[in-house]
């Protein structure tokens, strides 16, 4: 099978940031065996006939699993890999954060959120891999629960459930782009213990 490179991936930017932080050398040895073991991970799991699905897990979830699982492999303690994982999908969320604040820039933002908000989820998180549990959806606020999310079965399936988190938490950076026009909160999420993840989307200024 070919080796694939996280080049196609979410982390497309990962080999410039482990050459500035580890330096050329270490930082082609360790990109070296995470493209390895990328591959070995998708290996073991069948492509689905939704592109969507397909979109989380092989160019997010199973990206991010490699580069978690090859640091500790080579010396990393769990705390460092989790921190190195956390900064890579910041980056990517941070991306994200850029382009929903372009939502901002048009009149009736929150309108036009609204307007394509179920779609949306109908469309970016499907049934295979989500619940989703829609509790309020007005003028002033779009809450939905998902009660069940493939993040979380992923990382316990590859047992590594800590992992869950930085996804998690990358929702928040890439929502705060949507400010002040949409404020978002949340008082948990799955993969930190909480039963539902609750997205709380409530009209701003």
């Amino acid at each position: 099978m070919l080796i694939l490179d996280y080049k196609e991936t979410d982390l497309n930017f990962l080999y410039d940031d482990l050459s500035r932080e580890y330096g050329k050398k270490q930082a082609e040895l360790l990109y070296s065996l995470m493209c390895q073991k990328y591959t070995d991970l998708c290996k073991y799991e069948i492509r689905f006939e939704n592109d969507e699905m397909n979109e989380h897990i092989f160019n997010r979830i199973l990206p991010t699993i490699g580069v978690y699982i090859t640091l500790i492999e080579n010396g990393f303690t769990k705390e460092k890999a989790l921190a190195v994982a956390h900064e890579e999908i910041q980056r990517n969320a941070n991306y994200k954060a850029k382009e929903n604040t372009k939502l901002t820039k048009m009149p009736f933002t929150y309108s036009l959120f609204k307007m394509f908000a179920k779609s949306h989820m109908k469309k970016k998180y499907p049934i295979e891999g989500f619940t989703v549990k829609w509790r309020r959806y007005d003028y002033k606020e779009i809450h939905f629960d998902i009660v069940r999310c493939i993040y979380k079965e992923m990382c316990e399936k590859y047992c590594c459930p800590e992992l869950c988190t930085v996804f998690c938490q990358s929702d928040v950076t890439a929502f705060a782009g949507y400010k002040p026009k949409i404020r978002f909160e949340r008082l948990g999420t799955i993969g930190e213990g909480a039963n539902c993840c609750d997205f709380h989307f409530i009209r701003g200024k």
